[in-house]
């Protein structure tokens, strides 16, 4: 009568099943953290910059261009709080708020970058991003100073 002969595990045998494992809960966890929402690209680098062009030519821009970013420049002087709508001087958040709302009707979903200075309280920061808001912008940004 022949006798079973056992085979001894050797100590380099793999294990697959515990790598496996390891590998599909990684990939649960990278499926589960990621974020398939669209990021936030626009960061104006070059808002302080002058426009290009002739010193002469008006910067006053017409409602009939569609505006592929608008930026809302936020300026405390000593005579109060200046509002500036792509370099259009505003006298009021009420203003801001009645052009937002006609560029909006022009159907352009451009992105709105409300740039305040640093003496401009946040109340004032605020009321600009609610008025873009309002005014139906879904991508209202603040720029950020580097």
């Amino acid at each position: 009568m022949r006798l079973p002969t056992y085979k001894r595990a050797s100590a380099f045998d793999l294990q697959m099943t515990a790598m496996i494992d390891v590998v599909f809960l990684l990939l649960v966890f990278f499926l589960w953290t990621s974020s398939f929402e669209e990021p936030e690209f626009d960061f104006a680098s070059g808002l302080s910059m002058p426009p290009v062009g002739n010193a002469g030519e008006s910067t006053k821009p017409s409602e009939s261009v569609l505006f592929d970013e608008i930026v809302v420049r936020l300026v405390q002087s000593p005579s109060g709080l200046e509002i500036r709508f792509n370099g259009e001087s505003l006298d009021s958040i009420a203003t801001l708020r009645s052009r937002l709302v006609s560029v909006a009707s022009l159907g352009a979903q451009a992105a709105v970058i409300v740039d305040p200075d640093a003496e401009v309280t946040m109340e004032s920061s605020i009321a600009a991003y609610d008025a873009a808001r309002a005014a139906g912008f879904d991508r209202v940004l603040f720029a950020v100073k580097k």
